[in-house]
């Protein structure tokens, strides 16, 4: 958490105590590009990484995955539905009443380039994840994993007639359903939407289908598990 977007090699390595795993390293002098894991350590984090990427010696980014068992921060899906693109990350935090846990950060803070990754597990179920991607301070995309416990369901037929351009509510009307967004980001003519269904019927208890929007249309779909 110290660690801070600008630092040089020699800071991290005074800090942490050792220089790290190179896992990549790409061009030289300004544009050398390098790529430095560490492992966690302590009671419940021995299987966390921390990723560090410096560009000509100063870092960049950095993310980690597993130093937080139970991630702090908790969301419902109606404060997930509340939340819209475009809100900038204090109104966020006002909703929700906390940061949630920082994966991820890239850039120089303060800027409009400055990406910062937030993660919040489920209120009612700790399996559920949601992210938000937060670009110079503004929502940038939102994407959830179990959250939405609805039950949207989708036949074969209904999938094979679904067209390239459809609207949102033709797909609706004839699903029944608005499916479950699993990931939303842009706005306008740029909005970009996924949505899943999960099949009905014999043998297709497991199948997934998923329904990509761009401004509103459906420019790809995607199944699995139907037969």
């Amino acid at each position: 958490t110290a660690i801070q977007i600008g630092w040089t090699r020699a800071q991290l390595t005074q800090l942490v105590g050792s220089s790290g795993s190179v896992v990549s390293e790409a061009g030289t002098g300004s544009t050398n590009i390098v790529t430095v894991y560490y492992t966690g350590i302590g009671t419940g984090v021995s299987n966390a990484i921390a990723a560090i990427i410096f560009i000509g010696g100063a870092v960049v980014a950095k993310s980690e995955a597993g130093f937080d068992a139970a991630i702090a921060g908790k969301i419902n899906i109606q404060q997930y539905n509340t939340i819209q693109i475009g809100w900038n990350q204090s109104k966020v935090l006002q909703l929700l009443g906390g940061n949630g846990n920082i994966v991820s950060q890239a850039g120089k803070p303060g800027t409009s380039s400055y990406v910062v990754t937030a993660q919040y597990t489920g209120s009612q179920s700790s399996f559920a994840i949601v992210s938000f991607v937060f670009i110079g301070g503004i929502l940038n995309r939102k994407s959830q994993i179990g959250l939405d416990t609805g039950i949207y369901t989708i036949t074969k037929q209904q999938y094979t007639a679904i067209e390239i351009g459809w609207t949102r509510a033709q797909l609706t009307q004839l699903v029944g359903s608005s499916g479950s967004v699993v990931s939303e980001a842009g706005t306008g003519s740029t909005n970009f939407i996924t949505v899943e269904y999960t099949g009905t019927g014999a043998g297709v208890a497991k199948a997934i289908a998923v329904i990509v929007f761009i401004g509103g249309a459906v420019v790809a779909k995607s199944e699995a598990g139907f037969k």
